[in-house]
């Protein structure tokens, strides 16, 4: 598989695209290989009937028109999407969610993005913005986020809440063996956090239950709502084992139990960081096709 590799502008994400996509087309032609679409997972909410973005909160896109000048410079049909849908796709294409119709992606990393296939379909709304469960409101009083409101459940349960928890609970624990790693309490992020509980920092370990514990919430109401199959979890805090996924499953288990709800399958990607690439791949060439 030819791979490409850039650090992400965040000022230019247009760009950035545009620049791996012709060092790959350049690449495959230098081997011998023709390929017959480009498949685009971008962050943010994506209007896949357009290929445009018209909205991400952390990511700016200098273009957001981006299927379009794509397909200008390479000559072959585009499709975009939002990364966490293309890593849905993946996920039921090749991954741990295999040949299921049903399915729900959250992928865990500074926030939570998701993606959901209902019926063997992505949801994505009226307008491409459907299927943000990670903007899901859990408490209006609760942090800010960078959509806009304050409380979104990725406040709670990503990687980036890991991290601002660790903070403050450093703040209190000058000892903490989070500090020693990080240097300061100020620069404690997420994998501070879970290295420390590794070494039986029971601060860590509790800041890590208690976003497993909202992770499980959330993982409930993604029951309620789409009643998956499968629930797949990919993303950069799954790394934080089991304080994390432990807190996670348990409160899952107790919700679903409480409703008399059939157990959820719950399972780790298999497919990693490469999810969304495979996803974007797929979803073009069904388009295509």
């Amino acid at each position: 598989m030819l791979r490409v590799e850039h650090p992400t502008d965040v000022t230019a994400g247009t760009k950035d695209i545009i620049g791996v996509v012709e060092e790959l087309l350049e690449r495959a032609g230098e081997a011998g290989v023709r390929p017959d679409c480009v498949g685009v997972g971008a962050a943010g909410f994506v209007d896949a009937s357009t290929g445009s973005v018209t909205f991400s909160p952390n990511l700016a896109y200098d273009d957001p028109h981006i299927a379009e000048a794509v397909r200008s410079r390479c000559n072959l049909p585009v499709l975009v999407d939002n990364d966490a849908n293309a890593a849905a796709w993946g996920e039921r294409a090749f991954g741990a969610a295999r040949g299921s119709d049903d399915v729900a992606f959250l992928t865990l990393g500074t926030g939570l993005g998701s993606g959901f296939i209902a019926g063997g379909r992505l949801v994505r709304g009226h307008t491409g913005a459907g299927a943000e469960f990670g903007h899901l409101v859990v408490d209006p009083d609760g942090p800010e986020c960078p959509c806009g409101l304050r409380g979104c459940i990725e406040q709670f349960a990503s990687g980036g809440a890991i991290g601002r928890m660790g903070r403050d609970a450093a703040r209190g624990e000058p000892a903490s063996i989070m500090v020693r790693l990080a240097g300061s309490a100020e620069d404690v992020r997420g994998e501070h956090v879970a290295l420390a509980a590794g070494e039986g920092d029971e601060a860590a370990r509790s800041v890590l239950q208690r976003a497993g514990r909202f992770l499980g919430i959330g993982l409930s109401n993604v029951a309620n709502l789409f009643d998956p199959e499968v629930i797949v979890l990919g993303g950069s805090a799954t790394r934080a084992g089991e304080p994390y996924l432990g807190a996670a499953r348990d409160q899952l288990a107790r919700m679903t139990s409480a409703q008399r709800r059939r157990p959820v399958r719950l399972e780790l990607t298999r497919l990693g960081d490469d999810g969304g690439l495979v996803g974007a791949a797929a979803l073009a060439l069904d388009e295509a096709s």
